[in-house]
């Protein structure tokens, strides 16, 4: 295909015969796309069932790629040899019958048993070991450009000897051929499928230029694929729009699915996602700062306060420092939009910020700017078709001219400085201000572009260090990006129950509780907390405080034998909270800030991170752990600010990670610029925060008052509603226990979460959610959304006024419930659902909310079947179930009805369930 475009025009005018008419089936049964660029969208690239690449581009590995949604095709050119290959050095001259001029590569003497048997072992066969299980074979119809005609045959022959070597070789491989019409009848049973460019929408190469294909050649093109249908094999179709044009894709998709075929419609360097039988909705947004705000990203304004709306709203966001290279190739459709946060109106002086904005523009890429444009007002103007008056507003006498309900979100609008007098045609208005002379800025508008908000129309900090949002960044990042309303994976619910996750940070592990003759703190822990409140938990050890050669090497046995007893519980998970507990973990003048000492002084030691990540954790493996556990979570130490270097090992080491953020809002902060996201991603690696902070912070570092954890549970509330932003977390030191106040104050906190009988869930589990946020893949499909990932997040969400889910029509949707003004919509286990929505409310039963995990799941005639594991005491709650009975583990379970719903409490444990309704 990368060479097809210029042999497409010479095969047209040599073989076009009289319009054929093709019969119209129906598409095969899977999608299809084509990604040649590096560094692909993988997690996008999994809405699709097969996806073509490149395999010598960077950024693909099928072997850890392929799961059960979605798998890589290699692209392999058969009939011609690109000298860029790695391969190419090897290729015997008299292999070689001549040059494709147009792509500069070289045609391969298919008659010739060398080259196929050099073609079959240099080059499927390191594909194969590679991981690919199924080939797009290119090139098949460049024999044809041999001059001499009498070569043909033996061609033909040589090229289907290749088809079905690969075949005889590799059974279970999948063939798709592009074209070669002329050796079908002899290969079709060795091939999965057939595809040919430019149905509808080509591009030249010889005038750089996107246009529509003639009919004649549309005819002759739908001729053969009736041949391709008569012989069996699903069609796919390949046609080029420009990136700008994606409505034009979208339509054009649509023509080629309504002929019967498989469509996808990309640029002409197969390097965008386009539009196929599915198209993605992008998740990710783009978030440009200037890395003078500070060393490491999690300090700078666009991480504290722009990425959790976006969280909320369902995208995740990629930081990039705009100082460094930005970003190149097709963005638009892989992002949904970019923010820019700069520093100074030069913050983007060093890469050409202008010049790329300008281009993501011509794209139709959302763009929104915070504070300015990360370049001069009178530059970016212009650029950007605006006109910037001239002079400014004085600052004198400044007042509000013009407000929208979007603006004084959380503190009143106070007019300041001297803002920019902006305008730019055709935009919303937001906020405009004037001063005594009535010169104007319109200081925040959403815009033909995008939109902005200039300073300090953005947020309001206050004289203790802490901020308000001006603007309501929901509802402003929601119009000026243009986001859609469609489904949100979300981490804080599941089966329309609010998560709880509880884990434990070591600190003060062999600490004495402060009575006459305490015990130690983890026994205090252990027996009155653990013991006490059956929840799932991680506890994690300091491993140098109970290693035979660390801290306390004369009490090691004693403290190790007191953490197998935690560790023996069923509802505890083992975490590390490494070997020397670092106080910082990046060598950073800003890291060091009031620290004396990087780490514990353990005698002799040198911090690596080998021995505070993987190597903690292997002491916790072959020490503490009793047999079928395993250490599942690190969780960082000090300031919870590692590096991609830290993040990395984690990774290697096949260890969650948890930590860091800076979630504690409460009535006397009472902020959305007090709720952090849901992490950050360093060098590629995620770190994942924690839902909100320990009682460290709630007792002013460890100082007092020890009772202040109980304000945690005003955190809890304003996390929960008007919005719910969090789950709740119940997250702690050891050293909580060692005070009768902290303590009591403790269980205090237990009492109220358990009194709202949450969805409890092992810390790890909850790691792997918002993993699986980041991994999740909304896709328009048809009249309704096809959504993929990995299986751990199981849980949409969308306004109550979107509508209820058509439960006939949908796959893996299982329920739902309401909460405030949001549906939370419940998936199956499996990874995969198709949803779509109806203004009627189901007329079927369904599963409302449960405080368990779904194992298994599956619609019957009369009601549904189930298998859960409860890992607390709880509930399940049936909908729409008058006149339902329900079953468990095979005998009549004993239910309470309210209404229409029917409620089975449960005590731990797992349940084989049958809801079976007349």
């Amino acid at each position: 295909m990368q060479r097809l475009s210029a042999i497409l025009l010479l095969m047209l005018l040599v073989y076009t015969t009289p319009a054929a008419t093709a019969a119209v089936a129906a598409p095969g049964q899977f999608s299809v796309a084509f990604f040649y660029a590096d560094n692909p969208p993988l997690d996008e690239l999994q809405a699709f069932d097969l996806v073509v690449v490149d395999p010598d581009a960077a950024g693909y590995a099928p072997q850890s790629y392929r799961n059960t949604h979605s798998e890589l095709f290699a692209y392999v050119s058969v009939g011609e040899a690109d000298p860029q290959r790695k391969f190419y050095k090897q290729i015997k001259p008299d292999w070689l019958l001549g040059e494709n001029r147009v792509w500069k590569s070289k045609l391969v003497d298919l008659a010739n048993p060398d080259w196929r048997a050099f073609f079959l072992d240099q080059v499927v066969e390191p594909l194969w070991a590679a991981g690919y299980r199924g080939f797009f074979l290119d090139t098949l119809d460049s024999y044809q450009l041999v001059q001499d005609k009498q070569r043909h045959p033996a061609l033909e022959a040589g090229l289907v000897e290749i088809i079905r070597s690969i075949k005889k070789r590799h059974p279970e491989a999948r063939l798709i051929m592009n074209r070669g019409f002329e050796v079908l009848e002899r290969v079709k049973d060795a091939a999965f499928a057939v595809a040919a460019e430019s149905l509808f929408r080509n591009f030249d190469p010889a005038t750089g230029s996107y246009g529509e294909v003639n009919e004649d050649d549309r005819q002759w093109l739908l001729g053969k694929f009736a041949e391709v249908r008569k012989a069996g094999l699903p069609v796919i179709v390949i046609d080029y729009v420009a990136p700008s044009e994606r409505d034009l894709a979208r339509t054009t998709a649509e023509k080629i699915k309504k002929a019967g075929f498989i469509p996808w419609v990309t640029d002409k360097d197969l390097a965008s996602l386009g539009v196929g039988t599915v198209e993605v909705l992008p998740r990710k947004i783009l978030g440009l700062y200037d890395g003078s705000e500070g060393a490491d990203p999690i300090y700078t304004n666009l991480q504290r306060f722009v990425v959790m709306p976006l969280n909320y709203l369902g995208y995740q966001v990629e930081l990039v420092d705009m100082r460094q290279p930005l970003p190149a190739g097709q963005l638009a459709g892989r992002y949904a939009g970019v923010v820019v946060w700069p520093n100074s109106d030069s913050s983007g002086s060093k890469s050409n910020l202008l010049q790329w904005l300008v281009r993501q523009k011509e794209h139709k890429l959302p763009l929104v700017f915070l504070d300015r444009f990360g370049v001069p007002p009178q530059q970016f103007a212009q650029a950007m078709g605006g006109t910037l008056l001239a002079g400014r507003t004085t600052g004198k006498g400044l007042k509000v001219m013009q407000q929208d309900a979007l603006m004084g979100f959380e503190t009143a609008v106070m007019p300041s400085g001297a803002p920019p007098a902006l305008r730019f045609p055709g935009s919303e208005v937001l906020l405009a201000v004037g001063d005594g002379q009535q010169v104007a800025s319109e200081a925040v508008a959403v815009t033909s572009w995008g939109g902005y908000a200039l300073e300090p129309y953005v947020l309001n900090e206050l004289i203790n260090e802490r901020e308000r949002w001006v603007i309501n960044p929901f509802e402003f990042f929601r119009k000026a990006l243009r986001l859609e309303n469609s489904p949100v994976p979300d981490t804080t619910t599941e089966n329309g129950v609010r998560l709880l996750l509880s884990h434990i940070d070591a600190d003060g592990f062999e600490s004495r509780v402060e009575r006459p003759g305490g015990p130690l703190a983890v026994t205090e822990l252990r027996e009155r907390i653990l013991k006490k409140y059956r929840i799932p938990t991680t506890y994690s050890v300091i491993t140098s405080t109970l290693g035979d050669h660390g801290l306390n090497p004369q009490q090691a046995p004693a403290l190790q034998a007191e953490a197998r007893e935690i560790f023996a519980l069923p509802w505890v998970e083992a975490g590390s909270h490494t070997f020397s507990h670092p106080f910082y973990w990046q060598n950073t003048d800003v890291a060091k800030q009031g620290y004396t000492a990087q780490y514990l002084p353990i005698p002799g030691y040198r911090f690596q991170l080998e021995s505070e990540i993987a190597g903690s954790a292997a002491f916790i493996n072959q020490t503490l752990l009793p047999p079928g556990k395993k250490t599942r979570l690190l969780q960082w130490s000090g300031d919870c600010a590692p590096g991609g270097d830290a993040l990395a090992a984690t990774y290697r080491a096949g260890l969650g990670n948890i930590n860091g953020g800076d979630t504690v809002i409460t009535e006397s902060n009472r902020s959305l610029t007090a709720v952090a996201p849901l992490g950050v991603a360093k060098n590629g690696w995620f770190q994942v925060f924690a839902p909100n902070q320990n009682e460290n912070v709630y007792t002013n570092l460890w100082t007092g008052p020890f009772y202040g954890y109980r304000r945690v549970i005003e955190t809890f509330r304003l996390t929960d509603a008007p919005r719910r932003l969090k789950p709740i977390n119940l997250y702690y030191h050891t050293y909580s226990v060692t005070k009768e106040a902290s303590r009591r104050a403790l269980e205090d906190v237990y009492g109220w979460v358990l009194a709202r009988k949450p969805h409890a869930i092992f810390t790890s589990d909850y790691v792997n959610k918002v993993l699986d946020f980041n991994r999740t893949v909304v896709a328009r499909s048809g009249s309704g959304w096809l959504i993929r990932n990995n299986g751990d997040l199981r849980q949409l969400r969308l306004p109550v006024s979107a509508g209820y889910p058509d439960l006939e029509a949908s796959r893996g949707v299982i329920g739902f419930s309401d909460h405030h003004d949001q549906r939370y919509i419940h998936l199956a286990p499996g990874g995969e659902a198709f949803l779509q929505l109806t203004e009627h409310r189901p007329g079927r039963s369904w599963l409302a909310t449960a405080t368990a995990g779904i194992d298994r799941f599956d619609w019957t005639a009369s009601g549904m079947r189930l298998t859960v594991t409860a890992q607390t005491d709880g509930y399940l709650t049936f909908a729409h179930a008058t006149g339902c009975r329900l079953d468990s583990n095979g005998r009549p379970a004993a239910v309470q009805r309210d209404a229409e719903q029917l409620i089975l409490p449960l005590k731990t444990g797992i349940y084989g369930l049958e809801l079976v309704c007349q």
